[in-house]
């Protein structure tokens, strides 16, 4: 009789569990703005974040269908897509996050920079494309020097503040904790003036093509409610994002989000914005779309 009750309570104990449980939906995204954007969602039980530096884990999750939703820079999921991969656009979380920067010119604007020479990172990917399509549709020239990271490009300006660089958040902003006298151009602001639009798509959320309207629908709402309570509560975000252990001081955070442009906008409502977007990398650099626009499948 002992035994028979122990099996029953075993037998209710799994069968609760089970009920009970509920499986983790899996994100993936790169160490910055992304990942900010989303920090309320991995404050809960519902989702399981990784976070990756460099677009290698990117695009091996896209290769592999490893994750649910990937965070990525919006060209390289329409590469990826127009490669065949099986994920789907479904909403853009941030919008440029791109500063020319230096610590000793006084007056720091664009026709200052005429034939100056500015450090660059990430020699034909979306940082050279952004900085020199503003500087060619001002007619600026410059002398570009390129380096393998944003951090050596930080480095540089630290060891010598004559040195004008392109750099991004959050980094620009641990920057400013170590280098006084900070200025900058943001690249956001100056394509504003170009094109008419707010700024650029620059990164994006890509959905698994598997899963449903109702989970992705979900998803969004709780990723909408997370980008919102970033930006309307910064220093309570920058505190949950050193509770999360994401790599950045509070102070910096706090500086960071304001300028890192993070914003939720549906795939149905920023397509003409990334259209213009991809236009611009179509001519510069179209290997860093997959040398064609995505169809009309891509966007949710």
């Amino acid at each position: 009789m002992k035994k028979f009750v122990i099996i029953i309570f075993l037998l209710l104990t799994v069968s609760l569990s089970a009920c009970n449980s509920k499986e983790q939906v899996t994100i993936i995204t790169p160490q910055g703005a992304p990942t900010l954007a989303q920090i309320y969602m991995q404050n809960t039980d519902d989702y399981d974040v990784d976070i990756v530096n460099g677009p290698d884990g990117l695009v091996s999750a896209f290769g592999s269908g490893s994750h649910d939703y990937i965070f990525a820079p919006t060209n390289l999921g329409a590469k990826m897509y127009n490669g065949g991969s099986d994920y789907k656009f479904i909403a853009a979380i941030t919008f440029g996050n791109y500063f020319i920067v230096t610590s000793t010119l006084e007056d720091f604007n664009l026709n200052n920079l005429n034939n100056k020479d500015i450090v660059c990172f990430g020699k034909n990917a979306t940082s050279d494309i952004v900085l020199q399509y503003v500087l060619k549709e001002n007619q600026i020239n410059v002398n570009i020097t390129y380096v393998d990271s944003l951090e050596m490009a930080n480095a540089l300006l630290i060891k010598d503040s004559n040195t004008i660089i392109l750099s991004a958040e959050p980094a620009l902003s641990v920057l400013k904790t170590k280098v006084s006298n900070i200025k900058t151009i943001d690249l956001q602001e100056e394509y504003k003036k170009i094109t008419g639009k707010n700024s650029y798509p620059q990164a994006g959320v890509f959905a698994k093509t598997s899963l449903s309207d109702k989970e992705i629908n979900q998803f969004l709402g709780d990723l909408e409610n997370s980008i919102e309570k970033v930006n309307s509560n910064v220093e309570d975000s920058s505190k949950l994002a050193v509770e999360l252990e994401l790599g950045f001081p509070e102070n910096v955070l706090i500086s960071a989000i304001p300028n890192s442009h993070i914003d939720f906008m549906p795939a149905s409502e920023v397509k003409e914005d990334l259209l213009l977007y991809f236009g611009i990398i179509l001519e510069m650099n179209p290997v860093l779309i997959g040398n064609n626009y995505p169809d009309d499948d891509f966007y949710y």
